[in-house]
């Protein structure tokens, strides 16, 4: 499996738009790639910093989504709500191990 964790910081305007935006455009447009999993929009309220997790199947599959347009399309749909323009900044991780599924 692999991770991908991107940073950014979101106006504070757009608490709750961002969640819209994840669910209604970014987790659709991932579903349709072979060998996603899993994503998570993470923030902590009254703070602009969100974490958006997205789990692979394994580095292969992330590389074709990366490679694909669909990464910048999302990245271009939250655009209005980075902070001074800045774009994520992923971190990117191979699962070394993991415990059962909730």
């Amino acid at each position: 499996m692999f991770v991908r964790m991107a940073y950014w910081n979101c106006r504070p305007e757009c608490w709750g738009e961002d969640r819209e935006l994840f669910e209604s455009f970014a987790v659709p447009t991932m579903t349709g790639h072979d060998g996603f999993v899993r994503a998570m929009l993470l923030a902590t309220p009254n703070e602009a910093q969100r974490i958006a997790f997205t789990l692979w199947t394994d580095r292969a599959a992330y590389d074709r989504f990366v490679a694909s347009p669909d990464l910048q399309k999302i990245t271009d749909k939250f655009a209005h709500m980075y902070i001074e323009g800045a774009v994520p900044d992923p971190v990117e991780y191979e699962v070394r191990a993991h415990g059962p599924d909730a």
